[in-house]
């Protein structure tokens, strides 16, 4: 027969067993919908300082209050990127076409302009084969950008499932959420006190994340506007409002759309036009919104060190993807706290630790 310990020690390892095969099994169930369960998460902790306050004023309309906060944030959101989509589309279709048609029955000369074409000559270079290869290249784009409004079409219609995900964890998230976290809280075999502190810790940078991206976003936006309208570029608002959404990619986003505008700039002959608008961005879009503005808005407000941000969004972003411009931040401030609590309740304390004993600066 075995003793009452052993029985004991069974039970605790056949209990771990299956919760490990249970979290197992989980995880299994809502890897493919982690996307969704993400983002709903952020549109919950962005605006549940919104719904909090619409909840005080009617408390029994809350399930309408979350329904109307989350609908809203899902239809601006959507609403948003596929004008910007369709109109971005329109633009590049309208360029590409109009560029192969005029250049098509000119000579090279009139595409790429005769100090261009004289800098080629004397490299050895034959600008007319330049020519046709650029006249394939805007017939092959325009045909592309064309093809890709049916193919967004198709994709969308696989982004409900998305979409619908998203709505209802963010409805989930503002309804039930400070009792999620309570039972949460009583369920991790830790202290209270350092699980609230974990929570605390969780939605600060969330939030942070959140606002700084939105107005380093919003900041780049009009920089870029401000660069495209002085250089003379067409549409400046709608390649400037593209340019704040790129921007969610920090330092590489935004050259996805200022890197072609500048070469259209260039090719077209304007030269010094072009060469400002370099340095506008080097200087402004990406040098102060992405190394100093981004860092110090989300250091300041998440509790960590400007460099230890720097690392957490292009690590996380190699590491997660887009998602990780948000995700890297939080898991790395999650560490930043769990080190916190072990130096201060779990570090073992020897007879020399003390304050005299730190070394001098």
């Amino acid at each position: 027969m075995p003793s009452a310990r052993d029985r004991l020690s069974m039970q605790r390892w056949t209990f771990l067993v299956l919760l490990g095969l249970s979290a197992y099994l989980f995880w299994l169930t809502v890897q493919t919908l982690w996307v969704p369960l993400f983002l709903g998460m952020l549109i919950a902790m962005g605006t549940h300082p919104l719904y909090r306050r619409v909840a005080q004023r009617s408390p029994r309309q809350q399930a309408l209050s979350a329904a109307l906060i989350t609908g809203l944030v899902l239809v601006i959101s959507l609403a948003l990127v596929g004008y910007l989509t369709l109109v971005v589309l329109g633009q590049i279709v309208q360029t590409a076409r109009s560029a192969a048609e005029q250049y098509r029955h000119g000579g090279s000369a009139e595409l790429l302009g005769l100090r261009l074409q004289a800098i080629l000559t004397s490299l050895g270079q034959d600008p007319e084969q330049i020519r046709l290869h650029v006249i394939a290249a805007t017939d092959t784009l325009a045909a592309d950008a064309a093809g890709t409004a049916g193919r967004l079409v198709a994709a969308s219609l696989g982004g409900i499932l998305v979409v619908v995900f998203t709505f209802i964890t963010s409805f989930y998230l503002l309804r039930k959420g400070d009792r999620l976290t309570t039972w949460i809280v009583e369920a991790v075999p830790l202290p209270d006190r350092q699980v609230w502190e974990l929570v605390r810790n969780f939605r600060e940078v969330t939030q942070a994340m959140l606002v700084g991206t939105g107005a380093t976003a919003i900041f780049q936006a009009v920089a870029a506007f401000l660069g495209y309208w002085i250089a003379g570029v067409p549409s400046p608002a709608v390649w400037g409002a593209l340019t704040g959404i790129a921007s969610i990619v920090p330092g590489i986003g935004t050259a996805l759309v200022w890197g072609p505008v500048l070469v259209w700039l260039l090719a077209t002959g304007h030269v010094v036009r072009g060469l400002l608008l370099a340095i506008w961005a080097a200087l402004v879009i990406v040098g102060f919104a992405d190394y100093v503005l981004r860092p110090r808005l989300l250091g300041s407000r998440g509790r960590m060190d400007e460099l230890l941000v720097f690392i957490a969004i292009f690590g996380g972003i190699e590491a997660f993807g887009l998602l990780g411009v948000i995700l890297g931040p939080i898991v790395t401030a999650l560490l930043v706290a769990l080190l916190r609590i072990y130096k201060r309740d779990y570090r073992p304390k020897l007879e020399g630790d003390t304050a005299e004993s730190k070394p001098a600066a």
